[in-house]
């Protein structure tokens, strides 16, 4: 497959730092073979309508489901949105990020900071993190499910330490069940 013919848009949503788009954007240059796009589709205000007050935090499913309406994508493309906000889907408290297959996924930002729990910033850690959890939604969007493996980033999170006790990197299975679904997408060799 090659570069010009699978394109990623990495889209941040109330995001500052241009440095962690940059980690982010390639991070997932060294592990795709696609065309990593950059680009602000939508602001903060879009998401007014999906925050809940009494939460505090955004309605992931009722925010994806729209954004796949407004912003098709095609089998060639994926689109990942950055947002510097908390999440949840019905019967979770919080969710680090959701995906949708065939189409791309959303990572909140907020619980993948260090000072979300009291503690200083740590920038690095924030950004292993939002790797982390872009390539856990990219590879549902990619047809993969949650892995046993206890390294791979396709393992379940239900917690910070869950993601920080997983690698950034698909395991030999998932890179393998990726390459067979889009051939020549994954750039790190099986």
């Amino acid at each position: 497959m090659s570069r010009e013919r699978f394109t990623i848009l990495l889209s941040p949503i109330g995001v500052k730092d241009n440095e962690l788009i940059a980690v982010v954007k390639n991070s997932l240059l060294l592990r795709f073979n696609a065309s990593i796009i950059v680009e602000r589709k939508v602001s903060m205000g879009y998401l007014i309508d999906f925050y809940d007050e009494r939460r505090e935090q955004v309605n992931a499913e009722n925010l994806i489901t729209n954004l796949r309406r407004e912003m098709p994508s095609n089998p060639l493309m994926r689109i990942l949105f950055l947002i510097d906000a908390d999440g949840y889907v019905s019967g979770l408290n919080f969710v680090f990020g959701i995906a949708s297959y065939g189409w791309g996924g959303i990572v909140f930002l907020q619980r993948l900071k260090p000072e979300f729990y009291g503690l200083p910033s740590q920038e690095t850690l924030f950004r292993v993190r939002v790797v982390k959890e872009s390539l856990h939604e990219l590879g549902h969007s990619l047809g993969l499910t949650h892995c046993n493996e206890r390294t791979c980033v396709m393992r379940f999170s239900n917690t910070i330490w869950e993601v920080d006790t997983k690698s950034p990197d698909y395991c030999n299975r998932c890179k393998l069940l990726i390459e067979r679904s889009y051939p020549g997408l994954i750039r790190v060799t099986i």
